[in-house]
């Protein structure tokens, strides 16, 4: 059973104490598939695959990122009983997480697989776009993945980071040699499965990387796509809210 008892971290200002980390010691159920957002310890770091907790009836209590809890690596498909140790960080640094974990002891590791039932697999060319508001004295964009099937019949909009497996620099990698930023389309084979709850924003579904095709460099202006403010907004709560 998942012990989530929320430390408070603020500083103890009628008592003239300076602030001291405490330490708790938790016993929590990692779920065998991961899924998509922010962190549910602390403040906003992004987006990004993430563990699930889960208590013993089951129920979703809390996520942690892969690599969140120091000494341990989660395999996708494995149920693991951890007891972990959980650290409150300090509340005057800015958008940190609310704690730090690490590992004490693994109490179980059971392999129950991952639900294959309504998977499909589909080879797409993926890259990474820019949207941007169309007005030019806007500074409002993000990123995402587009996706189009390589028989043209299915297109996919995907977060930046949606497609398990897949890394950042498959599609945007620095060259410190030349000082310049190299983009890329990838052929990947891709397998998408439906699940119960939402994996990501609005999505029910998970969507693993099988395989890496290929890879093409691409010119920087066919990442960007400038649009009206409607399309824009749309598209952003859409894919990230």
């Amino acid at each position: 059973m998942m012990a989530v008892g929320l430390v408070a971290c603020a500083l103890d200002d009628e008592a003239g104490t300076k602030w001291e980390p405490k330490t708790e010691t938790w016993t929590v159920t990692i779920e065998p598939e991961y899924v998509m957002g922010h962190s549910w310890w602390g403040a906003y770091s992004g987006i990004g695959v993430q563990m699930v907790g889960a208590n013993e009836e089951g129920k979703r209590v809390g996520a942690f990122y892969l690599g969140e809890i120091k000494g341990f690596t989660f395999e996708e498909g494995y149920r693991y009983k951890l007891r972990i140790e959980a650290t409150t960080t300090d509340p005057r640094i800015a958008d940190a997480s609310a704690y730090d974990f690490k590992l004490i002891e693994v109490l179980s590791k059971e392999y129950v697989g991952i639900r294959t039932e309504g998977r499909r697999e589909v080879t797409m060319d993926v890259q990474m776009v820019l949207m941007l508001t169309a007005d030019p004295a806007s500074s409002r964009g993000f990123y995402f993945l587009s996706g189009k099937s390589v028989d043209g019949g299915e297109t996919l909009d995907m977060g930046i980071k949606e497609i398990y497996g897949a890394k950042y620099e498959m599609f945007r990698k620095y060259d410190e040699t030349a000082e310049d930023i190299h983009r890329y389309i990838c052929r990947m084979r891709l397998s998408i499965t439906p699940s119960e709850e939402p994996v990501f924003a609005k999505h029910n579904y998970r969507i693993r990387l099988e395989e890496l095709i290929s890879q093409r460099e691409i010119a920087d202006d066919s990442c960007a796509v400038a649009t009206s403010k409607e399309e824009f907004e749309s598209k952003e709560k859409a894919l990230y809210y």
